[in-house]
């Protein structure tokens, strides 16, 4: 595989060299194919560590036919195919959570992302996406599900005797019997939906493993539950941003799961089947699993590096830390749709621009208001900023915050004061 991974690695880089030399292509779009393929090859790097630590690992985790009636029965479903848990060793699990995102996301996702939510302001100059959305996932798991493989994974201390590794696999398994029935689309979503999808999985997951402890409590008595002071002091430690992400699943969609499971396999079969499409369909479940229409942007000079929606968790996420977490979720519930746009912007610099829409006037004034404050801060004004002006930071970035309707606000960040005019 590493030989392999290699000599395809040269074929890149060597056509690279044979279309700069062979074409006209011009000097940004050479950049743009260098620095794709360097992406490739540290996401190469990473899948091969992950294969290394799979070939070091313990082998496979027999799972106790018990545990696979369980969850058949739970659910209501049969597995297509045996569940396969992995082993590995605690230290390699970070390397394989590494690539699986990265694999997710494709060649430069997730180093766009990080641009993103850096000139959007979810994540700080210092903050790296990739080390901290792993770092949370793989320090003191007890197990951890891969939904690109659709495989399971436990470290190598697992205990099969041990009531909370026994819990850590039974939720394993009710996201392996979910993940067969109900895949994730071929085609990536979106975020948004993507974050959706894995809050309903994730949720039904921790409501069967919660389930679980409440069986065995009653049955042997209370378990006492040692927390794991390392992976609380790195999750205090992480932006707001990242830990909302964490805590979404787990909190909101844990919820909606055990409602829907309650009601009896047919609704939640058809919920699995039909999943939401947007975070707000999970916190606010009346408004169904539609997907709002793509919100039209102003065209860019150039193709956008990326295109997404934050949406209602990513508007929440965004104003929590601005201090007022009511107002936050009032605001943030009164989404409709969004989308931001990450372009190109001067020779090494990128710009954003974030189209927020609400479902009524009111909640478009409070936003610009808290958007508004925002760029005053970051700009070190004494006052709030002004809609429509461009103030600048001391890192010579130019916020504007702009009223394009009565219920949308823009966001724009640019590195140079000529790509403002453009989205006048």
């Amino acid at each position: 595989m590493l030989l392999g991974g290699a000599v395809g690695l040269g074929g890149i880089l060597q056509g690279l060299h044979w279309r700069s030399v062979g074409s006209s292509t011009g000097l940004a779009d050479l950049e743009t194919q260098l620095r794709m393929a360097t992406e490739e090859n540290e996401m190469l790097k990473r899948e091969n560590a992950s294969l290394r630590s799979l070939a070091q690992g313990g082998g496979e985790l027999p799972v106790p036919r018990e545990a696979i009636d369980r969850a058949e029965k739970e659910f209501g479903l049969n597995f297509l195919s045996s569940p396969v848990v992995h082993r590995i060793a605690g230290e390699e699990l970070r390397d394989r959570v590494a690539a699986s995102i990265e694999s997710r996301f494709g060649p430069a996702g997730i180093d766009d992302r990080l641009d993103a939510y850096r000139l959007i302001g979810w994540l700080g100059p210092s903050d790296d996406l990739l080390a901290q959305l792993t770092v949370v996932r793989a320090v003191g798991a007890r197990g951890w599900f891969d939904d690109v493989t659709g495989e399971a994974w436990v470290t190598d201390r697992h205990d099969p005797e041990s009531i909370p590794d026994q819990a850590a696999l039974v939720r394993l398994l009710a996201r392996i019997l979910l993940h067969q029935h109900f895949p994730p689309p071929p085609a990536y979503p979106g975020d948004d939906a993507a974050r959706a999808r894995e809050a309903l999985h994730q949720g039904a997951a921790s409501g069967s493993e919660a389930r679980f402890f409440s069986l065995s409590a009653r049955s042997i008595g209370f378990i006492p539950m040692n927390t794991n002071k390392e992976a609380e002091q790195i999750f205090n430690s992480l932006p707001s941003f990242i830990q909302g992400l964490t805590t979404f699943p787990v909190v909101e969609s844990k919820g909606l799961a055990d409602t829907l499971h309650v009601q009896g396999n047919e609704v939640f079969h058809k919920a699995f089947r039909n999943p939401p499409q947007t975070t707000r369909a999970i916190l606010f479940p009346a408004f169904g699993p539609a997907t709002p229409a793509l919100l039209e942007m102003p065209p860019t000079p150039e193709e956008p590096y990326l295109t997404e929606s934050a949406g209602q968790l990513g508007l929440r996420l965004w104003l929590e830390p601005l201090g007022d977490a009511g107002a936050a979720l009032e605001i943030s519930s009164c989404w409709k749709n969004d989308r931001y746009l990450l372009v190109p912007d001067g020779e090494a610099s990128t710009a954003v621009i974030w189209d927020v829409q609400f479902d009524s006037t009111e909640a478009a004034d409070q936003f610009q208001a808290a958007a508004l404050d925002y760029v005053a801060a970051k700009a070190g004004l004494e006052q709030s900023a002004t809609a429509g002006t461009v103030a600048t930071t001391p890192e010579n970035r130019h916020l504007r915050i702009s009223r394009l309707a009565p219920d949308r606000v823009r966001f724009l960040n640019t590195h140079s004061t000529g790509l403002i005019e453009t989205f006048d």
